[in-house]
């Protein structure tokens, strides 16, 4: 009876001291702005790509524990220009933030790598060549998203731009045939495609708008996480486990 209470013991003590070095964690927000999948699937369930790196990096980090939260991306750009963002920037590009020196914040490697669809319909096939080849034509945009090149040739009247509230209600507008062509990045177009039976629906020109790799944002005041997870994300393509999470989507 008192080797098994000193069992009883020795089990609940260990479990207490795993537990508080559980919470020796520290605690870091991924901040994330995109609004779709499959990055978020489904925001109220927390499901997504976004959601599933959290808890990938929490299985990796033995120092710091990874909640993603959503926040629109002007609210972001608050933070940032102010100095109160504190966490870390899922999912962008140098150069969407003005940094493409690497300047200004620290930079991982690429997380995902994707590119802007131009997408039109099969009857009425249109091959992206440049902004000037759009001049004339209809776009389907999302309000908000800037499209380099494209916008410019908006704004003097040479091209009509039709803003929706997601890249899901652009290719909506393309099916009926309310816009010539909409850009739409590859990741979303792919899952969109596989969700809605899609597929040989759309036709996606040879050209892209653009091509990039979404990587993390970390504050310089952040490098201890930055060096934590830095050799995680450059490992992503040979780790079967993450592989096997993108395999989902």
């Amino acid at each position: 009876m008192l080797l098994k209470l000193k069992w009883l013991f020795f089990i609940f003590s260990c479990f207490f001291c795993f537990s508080a070095i559980a919470k020796q964690k520290v605690p870091v927000d991924i901040f994330v702005y995109h609004l779709k999948p499959p990055f978020i699937v489904n925001q109220a369930e927390r499901s997504g790509l976004y959601f599933d790196f959290a808890t990938y990096l929490n299985t990796k980090s033995s120092n710091f524990h990874f909640r993603t939260i959503f926040v629109p991306r002007k609210r972001l750009e608050v933070m940032l220009e102010s100095k109160s963002f504190d966490g870390i920037l899922l999912g962008v590009s140098p150069i969407w933030f003005k940094d493409k020196a690497e300047t200004q914040y620290l930079w991982t490697g690429n997380f995902y790598a994707d590119q802007d669809e131009v997408v039109s319909l099969p009857e009425k096939a249109f091959e992206y060549s440049g902004p000037s080849s759009m001049i004339g034509g209809v776009l389907g945009g999302v309000r908000g998203f800037y499209y380099f090149g494209i916008d410019e040739l908006v704004n003097k009247g040479e091209i009509v731009r039709w803003n929706t509230v997601g890249e899901f209600e652009s290719l909506q507008m393309l099916q009926f045939k309310r816009v010539d062509f909409a850009v739409v990045s590859r990741s979303t177009l792919s899952y969109l495609s596989k969700e809605n039976n899609w597929q040989n629906q759309f036709h996606i020109s040879k050209v892209p708008h653009d091509t990039y790799q979404r990587r993390i944002l970390i504050p310089f005041a952040k490098k201890d996480v930055f060096d934590d997870i830095s050799p995680f994300v450059a490992n992503l393509a040979n780790d079967p486990v993450w592989q096997n999470i993108l395999a989902k989507y």
